[in-house]
Protein backbone atom coordinates (compact mmCIF):
# COMPACT_ATOMS: atom_id res chain seq x y z
CA UNK A 1 0.00 0.00 0.00
CA UNK A 2 1.35 3.18 -1.14
CA UNK A 3 1.84 6.28 1.50
CA UNK A 4 -0.91 8.04 -0.40
CA UNK A 5 -3.39 5.17 -0.03
CA UNK A 6 -2.21 5.20 3.60
CA UNK A 7 -3.48 8.53 4.43
CA UNK A 8 -6.49 8.18 2.54
CA UNK A 9 -7.75 5.05 4.70
CA UNK A 10 -6.54 6.71 7.70
CA UNK A 11 -8.83 10.03 7.55
CA UNK A 12 -11.66 7.96 6.56
CA UNK A 13 -11.57 5.91 9.71
CA UNK A 14 -10.99 9.09 11.83
CA UNK A 15 -14.33 10.50 10.22
CA UNK A 16 -16.15 7.51 10.64
CA UNK A 17 -15.26 7.72 14.27
CA UNK A 18 -16.41 10.81 14.44
CA UNK A 19 -19.65 10.43 13.45
CA UNK A 20 -20.19 7.38 15.87
CA UNK A 21 -19.07 9.32 18.74
CA UNK A 22 -21.41 12.42 17.75
CA UNK A 23 -24.19 10.24 17.01
CA UNK A 24 -24.04 8.77 20.07
CA UNK A 25 -23.71 12.46 21.79
CA UNK A 26 -27.56 13.25 20.27
CA UNK A 27 -30.03 13.21 23.09
CA UNK A 28 -32.50 10.43 22.67
CA UNK A 29 -36.25 11.13 22.49
CA UNK A 30 -38.18 9.27 25.08
CA UNK A 31 -41.91 9.44 25.60
CA UNK A 32 -43.01 10.54 28.46
CA UNK A 33 -45.65 9.33 30.80
CA UNK A 34 -48.95 10.63 31.10
CA UNK A 35 -49.59 12.26 34.71
CA UNK A 36 -52.25 10.53 36.32
CA UNK A 37 -54.48 13.72 38.36
CA UNK A 38 -55.78 12.95 41.60
CA UNK A 39 -59.70 12.87 41.44
CA UNK A 40 -60.79 15.70 43.66
CA UNK A 41 -63.64 15.04 45.91
CA UNK A 42 -66.58 16.82 44.86
CA UNK A 43 -68.53 18.93 47.50
CA UNK A 44 -72.05 17.94 48.11
CA UNK A 45 -74.52 19.67 46.73
CA UNK A 46 -76.10 22.26 49.33
CA UNK A 47 -80.18 22.68 48.99
CA UNK A 48 -81.18 26.31 48.17
CA UNK A 49 -81.30 28.63 51.33
CA UNK A 50 -84.39 29.23 52.81
CA UNK A 51 -86.77 31.95 51.03
CA UNK A 52 -88.53 34.67 53.16
CA UNK A 53 -92.56 34.04 53.37
CA UNK A 54 -94.29 35.08 50.74
CA UNK A 55 -96.23 38.28 50.86
CA UNK A 56 -99.50 38.77 49.03
CA UNK A 57 -98.36 41.33 46.51
CA UNK A 58 -95.67 38.78 45.63
CA UNK A 59 -98.37 36.30 44.82
CA UNK A 60 -100.39 38.67 42.24
CA UNK A 61 -97.47 39.75 40.33
CA UNK A 62 -96.56 36.32 39.83
CA UNK A 63 -99.93 35.07 38.95
CA UNK A 64 -100.31 38.04 36.62
CA UNK A 65 -97.10 37.28 34.88
CA UNK A 66 -97.97 33.85 33.65
CA UNK A 67 -102.09 33.81 33.50
CA UNK A 68 -102.39 37.67 33.16
CA UNK A 69 -106.33 38.73 33.74
CA UNK A 70 -107.40 35.10 33.17
CA UNK A 71 -108.05 33.96 37.10
CA UNK A 72 -109.61 36.02 39.76
CA UNK A 73 -107.73 35.64 42.49
CA UNK A 74 -109.93 34.75 45.84
CA UNK A 75 -107.72 36.54 48.39
CA UNK A 76 -109.89 35.89 51.66
CA UNK A 77 -108.32 33.62 54.40
CA UNK A 78 -104.84 31.59 53.29
CA UNK A 79 -105.77 32.16 49.63
CA UNK A 80 -102.38 30.35 48.71
CA UNK A 81 -99.49 28.45 50.47
CA UNK A 82 -95.79 27.46 49.35
CA UNK A 83 -93.70 24.49 49.32
CA UNK A 84 -91.38 22.17 47.12
CA UNK A 85 -94.37 20.49 45.42
CA UNK A 86 -92.64 18.83 42.81
CA UNK A 87 -89.57 17.69 44.40
CA UNK A 88 -86.80 19.27 42.53
CA UNK A 89 -86.19 21.60 45.60
CA UNK A 90 -87.30 25.01 44.38
CA UNK A 91 -89.87 26.29 45.92
CA UNK A 92 -93.71 26.28 44.11
CA UNK A 93 -96.84 28.10 44.67
CA UNK A 94 -100.40 27.49 44.68
CA UNK A 95 -103.26 29.65 44.90
CA UNK A 96 -106.90 29.42 44.87
CA UNK A 97 -108.72 31.17 42.41
CA UNK A 98 -111.60 31.38 39.93
CA UNK A 99 -111.79 31.45 36.02
CA UNK A 100 -112.52 34.86 34.79
CA UNK A 101 -115.55 34.19 33.03
CA UNK A 102 -114.76 36.83 30.15
CA UNK A 103 -111.79 35.01 29.66
CA UNK A 104 -113.02 31.38 29.24
CA UNK A 105 -111.41 30.69 25.67
CA UNK A 106 -108.03 32.08 26.45
CA UNK A 107 -107.96 29.45 29.58
CA UNK A 108 -109.03 26.78 27.81
CA UNK A 109 -107.02 27.41 24.40
CA UNK A 110 -104.49 24.92 23.15
CA UNK A 111 -101.95 27.68 22.68
CA UNK A 112 -101.88 28.09 26.43
CA UNK A 113 -98.90 28.50 28.32
CA UNK A 114 -100.38 25.99 31.28
CA UNK A 115 -101.86 22.51 31.71
CA UNK A 116 -105.41 21.68 33.06
CA UNK A 117 -106.06 18.78 35.23
CA UNK A 118 -108.04 17.41 37.23
CA UNK A 119 -107.26 15.88 40.58
CA UNK A 120 -109.73 13.44 40.39
CA UNK A 121 -108.90 11.64 37.53
CA UNK A 122 -105.08 10.47 37.52
CA UNK A 123 -103.30 7.19 37.21
CA UNK A 124 -99.85 6.32 39.00
CA UNK A 125 -98.92 2.75 37.47
CA UNK A 126 -98.81 0.11 40.47
CA UNK A 127 -95.26 -1.30 41.14
CA UNK A 128 -94.05 -4.38 40.14
CA UNK A 129 -95.71 -4.67 37.10
CA UNK A 130 -93.83 -4.16 33.26
CA UNK A 131 -96.65 -3.86 31.16
CA UNK A 132 -99.53 -1.40 32.40
CA UNK A 133 -103.02 -0.23 30.15
CA UNK A 134 -102.91 3.09 30.66
CA UNK A 135 -106.79 5.20 30.98
CA UNK A 136 -108.38 7.06 28.66
CA UNK A 137 -109.16 10.66 30.27
CA UNK A 138 -110.82 13.14 28.39
CA UNK A 139 -109.40 16.75 27.94
CA UNK A 140 -110.05 18.40 30.71
CA UNK A 141 -111.81 22.09 30.28
CA UNK A 142 -112.93 24.52 32.79
CA UNK A 143 -116.19 26.08 33.12
CA UNK A 144 -116.88 29.77 34.02
CA UNK A 145 -116.36 31.15 37.30
CA UNK A 146 -115.22 27.31 38.74
CA UNK A 147 -112.99 27.43 41.09
CA UNK A 148 -109.58 26.20 41.06
CA UNK A 149 -106.09 25.64 42.28
CA UNK A 150 -103.29 27.46 40.30
CA UNK A 151 -99.87 26.15 40.18
CA UNK A 152 -96.10 27.46 39.54
CA UNK A 153 -93.83 25.55 39.86
CA UNK A 154 -90.35 27.26 40.48
CA UNK A 155 -86.95 27.47 39.15
CA UNK A 156 -83.74 27.99 40.05
CA UNK A 157 -82.90 29.56 43.61
CA UNK A 158 -85.20 32.01 43.62
CA UNK A 159 -88.38 28.97 43.09
CA UNK A 160 -91.60 30.83 41.64
CA UNK A 161 -90.62 34.01 42.04
CA UNK A 162 -87.98 33.78 39.42
CA UNK A 163 -89.23 35.66 35.83
CA UNK A 164 -88.63 32.85 33.88
CA UNK A 165 -90.64 30.17 35.88
CA UNK A 166 -92.99 29.90 33.50
CA UNK A 167 -94.43 25.80 34.19
CA UNK A 168 -97.86 25.89 35.43
CA UNK A 169 -100.97 24.09 36.06
CA UNK A 170 -104.54 25.02 36.89
CA UNK A 171 -106.06 22.18 38.86
CA UNK A 172 -109.64 21.04 38.68
CA UNK A 173 -110.95 19.84 42.20
CA UNK A 174 -107.78 21.09 44.40
CA UNK A 175 -109.05 24.18 45.77
CA UNK A 176 -109.72 23.66 49.82
CA UNK A 177 -109.29 24.68 52.80
CA UNK A 178 -105.31 24.40 53.45
CA UNK A 179 -103.57 22.65 56.73
CA UNK A 180 -100.58 22.93 55.77
CA UNK A 181 -97.61 20.53 54.57
CA UNK A 182 -96.80 17.18 54.88
CA UNK A 183 -93.71 14.76 53.48
CA UNK A 184 -95.30 12.25 50.16
CA UNK A 185 -93.10 9.31 52.36
CA UNK A 186 -95.10 9.99 55.33
CA UNK A 187 -98.09 8.79 54.17
CA UNK A 188 -98.50 4.71 53.72
CA UNK A 189 -100.62 4.94 51.20
CA UNK A 190 -98.35 7.26 49.02
CA UNK A 191 -95.46 5.28 49.91
CA UNK A 192 -96.95 2.02 48.87
CA UNK A 193 -97.75 4.06 45.39
CA UNK A 194 -93.59 4.24 45.12
CA UNK A 195 -93.43 7.47 43.11
CA UNK A 196 -89.93 8.52 41.34
CA UNK A 197 -89.66 11.33 43.61
CA UNK A 198 -90.37 12.67 47.05
CA UNK A 199 -92.24 16.20 47.58
CA UNK A 200 -94.06 18.07 49.57
CA UNK A 201 -97.71 17.43 49.82
CA UNK A 202 -100.45 20.29 50.49
CA UNK A 203 -102.79 18.84 53.48
CA UNK A 204 -106.33 20.09 52.39
CA UNK A 205 -110.04 19.59 53.40
CA UNK A 206 -112.24 19.08 50.78
CA UNK A 207 -116.08 18.95 51.13
CA UNK A 208 -115.33 18.28 55.31
CA UNK A 209 -112.86 15.53 54.48
CA UNK A 210 -109.45 15.66 55.17
CA UNK A 211 -106.98 14.63 52.52
CA UNK A 212 -103.27 15.33 50.01
CA UNK A 213 -103.03 16.82 46.97
CA UNK A 214 -99.82 15.33 45.53
CA UNK A 215 -97.78 15.40 42.38
CA UNK A 216 -97.63 12.05 41.09
CA UNK A 217 -93.77 12.70 38.30
CA UNK A 218 -96.62 14.23 35.92
CA UNK A 219 -99.81 15.50 37.50
CA UNK A 220 -101.62 16.72 40.47
CA UNK A 221 -104.07 14.35 42.16
CA UNK A 222 -105.92 14.24 45.21
CA UNK A 223 -105.62 11.43 47.76
CA UNK A 224 -108.05 11.31 51.19
CA UNK A 225 -106.10 10.87 54.56
CA UNK A 226 -107.32 7.49 55.31
CA UNK A 227 -105.46 7.64 58.71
Amino acid sequence: MSRNMFRVAMLLCITAALAVSLGCGKPVNVEKPIPVSTPQAQKPVEPPAKLPPPAPAEVESAIGRIFGNDLVLERTGQWFIVGDFNGDSYEDVAVIARVNASKLDDINGELANWTIQDADKFFVPPSGKRVVQLPHFDPVKLNKGEEILAIIHGYGPKGWRNPDARQAYLVRHAAASFAGLAPSISVKSIRAMRLPIQTEMIKEIRNNKKGFLFWTGGAYAWHPDES
